[in-house]
C-alpha cells in the first residue's frame, strides 16, 4: 500500500487521472486480498468482517471512479 495520502480533492483536481489510477489499482489489491482470504474460508464472524471490508473497499472504488469522472 502506498503510503502517500491523496484526498478526494487530489482525485476531483487530476485532470491525467493518474492519481485515481494509482488509488483504484490499490483498491483492486485490496479487494482481490479479501476475496481470496474469503474463499480459502472462514469463521462465520470472520466472514461477516471480511463481508463488511469488502464492501467498503467496493464503495471506496465507486467514490474514486465518480470524483475521477469529474477531474476531466
Amino acid at each position: 500500500m502506498s503510503d502517500a495520502f491523496v484526498s478526494a480533492f487530489d482525485l476531483a483536481d487530476d485532470p491525467s487521472g493518474s492519481k485515481a489510477k494509482a488509488v483504484g489499482e490499490e483498491l483492486l489489491t485490496m479487494d482481490m486480498s479479501v476475496k481470496r482470504a474469503m474463499d480459502a474460508g472462514m469463521t462465520p464472524d470472520e466472514m461477516k468482517v471480511a463481508q463488511a471490508a469488502r464492501a467498503a473497499v467496493q464503495a471506496a472504488q465507486r467514490v474514486v471512479e465518480a470524483l475521477s469522472r469529474t477531474a476531466g
